[in-house]
């Protein structure tokens, strides 16, 4: 676990219960609909407000063992690091811990090293969708 020490790093808005597998590091691949430039960047992952849909938590719930309703929301959880970026592909589908369809269209954000912060901190500047500075 770290502490929130660099304010300048960037966040990256990212849906429960979608940040706890991130932090967990059983999701590494994060589906966007943009490509990345960034490499070995780290960055904030704010736990987003909105939810998935019920069914998608039900399932994550289920084959993860995790409490969906008692995860934190609205919050910095912790960081990770952007290692790469490819089109995104059926063979993503475990690494991204839902199933990717020929059809799904986007680019896997390859994510590694996830480091949980001891306390969560709420942003001083309001989220954005995608990347935001934080504090």
């Amino acid at each position: 676990m770290t502490s929130v020490r660099n304010p300048a790093i960037r966040a990256l808005s990212i849906r429960q219960p979608w940040a706890e597998l991130i932090l967990r590091g059983d999701k590494t691949v994060e589906a966007r609909p943009m490509r990345t430039n960034k490499r070995g960047e780290r960055v904030y992952i704010y736990a987003g407000l909105q939810r998935i849909e019920r069914e998608e938590e039900a399932r994550i719930a289920t084959e993860f063992g995790i409490d969906v309703d008692a995860l934190p929301r609205g919050v910095i959880v912790g960081t990770v690091e952007i290692v790469g970026c490819k089109p995104l592909r059926q063979e993503h589908s475990p690494a991204a811990c839902f199933y990717v369809t020929k059809s799904t269209k986007g680019y896997a954000w390859l994510l590694s090293k996830p480091e949980r912060i001891r306390a969560t901190r709420k942003p001083t500047r309001h989220p954005q969708p995608s990347f935001f500075t934080p504090f």
